[in-house]
């Protein structure tokens, strides 16, 4: 390379590449692009992360908390503290559903309502039945 093209590295170009280091050389470069206005190569970005002791490898990074280079659970694509917090709300909601549930099941007023109801259609039967000479429920049941 000519000595014309040569330009030295900045202190914001390094913070730039150190702060997407962690997502390759290309993002680093399009980063530097974007940040610092600089079209540096992908060979002299290599160069300067070597000089400066910035790893490029492309580590993984949890799209929930942003954490960089742990290990990112296969199905739900979150680090493992962002899984079990995932897995916790869905217990959490799956509690909340029970309970509504519950709760529902459980209203002594609708209860009485219902059973009111059997009540009096069980009345209209008996009537209808003793009236039009029809077998009752329990006749019906035991054959006779």
């Amino acid at each position: 390379m000519s000595a014309k093209g040569w330009r030295a590295w900045t202190t914001r170009e390094v913070d730039v590449m150190r702060a997407n280091g962690h997502l390759g050389v290309e993002a680093v470069h399009d980063a530097l692009l974007r940040e610092c206005g600089t079209d540096r190569s992908a060979r002299s970005i290599e160069s300067q992360a070597s000089r400066c002791h910035v790893s490029l490898r492309v580590q993984q990074v949890c799209p929930e908390c942003g954490v960089v280079g742990v290990r990112l659970n296969r199905q739900s694509g979150l680090c493992p503290m962002c899984t079990e917090i995932m897995h916790l709300n869905e217990e959490v909601a799956f509690n909340e559903i029970l309970q509504r549930e519950r709760e529902e099941k459980a209203d002594e007023a609708e209860v009485v309502q219902i059973r009111r109801e059997r009540d009096r259609m069980r009345q209209r039967n008996s009537r209808l039945c003793r009236k039009f000479g029809l077998k009752s429920r329990r006749d019906r049941r035991d054959g006779k």
